[in-house]
């Protein structure tokens, strides 16, 4: 869909903004209230971006003819069939991966006589060049009291990189992607990779491997690295052998809430570094790019396996399952990674990670389980290889780049689970129990990724100390279903919050949640489950920062001082 002119949009919008309220200076301004920016404001705004201001009318405003006026049937079917890719999404600026944050106001499955609405999108997004467009945006979102969004790729299951009403930051075109060869700095000498904020995983990958390297990135080859991935922490194929994301950045690029420049190392603006090292996104400030470690490719060792249920029954296949737990620490000690998925009669490991080695050697780490299941009556499949590179591994296992191929557009919750758990029997039988109840009803399966990173060396930093004790991290995962009303999903949704995570928490406690993949609605105490005993000092480090709060996400650092009401206006807590 062709961008309107900003002069286009604001007449458009105008004439749907045609009722005002008084201002409420406690809560952040919508559109129709008495202190929203005029149209020559925005113009203004737009002027000082150079002219990259972008008004949002969603892409599936196609799919309605009202209130835009560019219904187009057959283009409308083609965006319905492309609606779970990333890339419908990443390459817009407003438009939201989430299903749930779509609410329905506008998408291609909802009739075509609905009138397309903004809902929970941005207003506004300024396709952001630099710091400067960044500080421009901060300094009228300040003036206008208008809400701030940052987003690169949307890919976002709380609903941070969105919001009703906001003004929002699209990074996705920051694409830089600088080689050292020699980074040097007091804790590292060797090569390293500057990446714009814009910059997705698969791009990256292909960037480093072009050298002769690896680079520590999601699972999803369309996140974007330098962002809320690593901030969040970052598991990755690679983290067996290199750490978390955050484990190997050098250094931050960032834009202040007061709009300062900075530069955030181990040694400078430390206290910076260590909390966007794994403190979690969009609440220190904008960051423009991340330096990170690369390491150098060569081969990886690779696998397969699959068991069911069918043979011995579902009893002995869970079973199987708990003591799959307990023969996992022979892989990821390797130091490997492997990631697998549980449905309620099938396990299936479709990626082993054994960066320089070869199937040859995941075989001989894998036997002594083969034998259990042998010994259990346990038929399987099981087939090893070898790649030449990470890049030749990753599309082997995952799919193409630069995407990947996993569909966004799910429910979505994960926990860690501790290794002391999983190797004790009473522990390992209860996580197990928990998992198995989840997957009963056929609504929801388990994506696994295991990983030992308790001992590889890192600059200090925020990550979640339960990831050094964790032997997994499992995600209760269930695709959201198109066909079905959407109040069908929304039960399904409440089912994960009320029953599942309460369930898989009771049975790790002292753990962990990933807060980058937990569901929205959690209601956990997230303060001690996203961020451990690091929520102190990191709540102190953006009172340094950011005294205002002016930056605000759901459940990131101090969002407890703004909360959202019932028309998804953003008000401090107090009023």
């Amino acid at each position: 869909m062709a961008r309107r002119t900003i002069t286009k949009s604001l007449v458009g919008l105008s004439l749907l903004l045609s009722l005002c309220q008084a201002a409420d200076t406690s809560c952040k301004n919508l559109p129709g209230d008495y202190g929203w920016p005029t149209p020559h404001d925005w113009a203004q705004l737009n002027q000082t971006v150079g002219g990259r201001l972008i008004a949002t009318i969603p892409q599936a405003s196609i799919c309605h003819p009202l209130p835009y006026y560019d219904y187009d049937a057959t283009a409308c079917t083609t965006l319905r069939e492309a609606w779970d890719l990333p890339q419908t999404y990443e390459l817009k600026p407003a438009e939201i991966m989430n299903p749930y944050f779509q609410n329905q106001s506008c998408d291609p499955y909802t009739p075509t006589t609905q009138p397309c609405e903004l809902g929970n999108y941005a207003v506004y997004s300024i396709n952001v060049t630099g710091a400067a467009d960044v500080i421009a945006g901060i300094q009228f979102a300040k003036a206008k009291n208008v809400r701030l969004v940052i987003r690169n790729t949307g890919h976002d299951y709380m609903g941070k990189s969105t919001g009703k009403g906001a003004l929002s930051l699209w990074t996705h075109n920051l694409k830089t992607a600088d080689i050292m060869s020699n980074y040097t700095s007091t804790s590292y000498r060797g090569p390293s990779l500057k990446l714009g904020a814009g910059v997705i995983g698969g791009e990256a990958y292909e960037i480093a491997s072009s050298r002769g390297y690896r680079v520590v990135g999601g699972t999803c080859a369309s996140v974007g690295i330098a962002g809320g991935y690593t901030s969040g922490g970052g598991h990755s194929l690679l983290n067996g052998k290199y750490g978390m994301a955050a484990d190997n950045v050098l250094e931050w690029e960032v834009v202040t809430a007061s709009g300062q420049h900075l530069t955030a190392t181990p040694t400078q603006n430390s206290d910076l570094y260590w909390a966007l090292s794994g403190g979690g996104a969009g609440t220190f400030g904008v960051v423009l790019s991340m330096t990170t470690k690369l390491h150098p490719d060569g081969p990886i060792g690779g696998a397969a396996l699959t068991f069911n249920d069918t043979t011995v029954g579902n009893e002995a296949f869970w079973d199987a399952v708990g003591v799959w737990f307990v023969y996992l620490p022979n892989f990821v000690d390797g130091p490997n990674t492997v990631d697998w998925e549980i449905s309620n009669s099938t396990f299936s490991a479709l990626s082993f990670t054994a960066p320089d080695s070869n199937g040859t050697e995941v075989a001989t780490l894998l036997a002594p389980f083969l034998a259990e299941l042998v010994s259990r009556g346990i038929p399987y499949n099981f087939s090893t290889y070898t790649a030449a590179s990470y890049v030749d591994h990753y599309v082997h296992d995952v799919g193409p780049l630069p995407y990947g191929g996993e569909p966004p557009t799910t429910l979505f919750s994960s926990r860690i689970l501790p290794r002391a758990t999983m190797l004790d029997p009473t522990g390992n039988a209860a996580v197990i129990q928990s998992l198995r109840a989840a997957t009963e009803g056929g609504d929801f399966f388990w994506g696994c990724h295991g990983l030992n990173v308790k001992n590889i060396s890192h600059p200090e930093n925020a990550v979640l100390p339960a990831w050094r004790d964790a032997i997994a991290m499992c995600i209760a995962i269930s695709f959201w279903d198109w066909t079905i009303p959407r109040s069908d999903m929304l039960a399904r949704k409440e089912h994960l919050v009320d029953v599942i995570l309460p369930s898989i928490d009771a049975a790790t406690p002292g753990s962990g949640t990933y807060l980058n993949e937990v569901d929205s609605l959690y209601k956990g105490d997230w303060k001690k489950e996203f961020y451990g005993v690091n929520y102190a000092r990191l709540l102190d480090i953006k009172a340094k920062y950011d005294p205002d709060h002016f930056f605000w996400a759901y459940t990131a650092i101090g969002s407890d001082f703004w909360t959202l009401d019932g028309d998804g206006r953003l008000c401090a807590a107090s009023s």
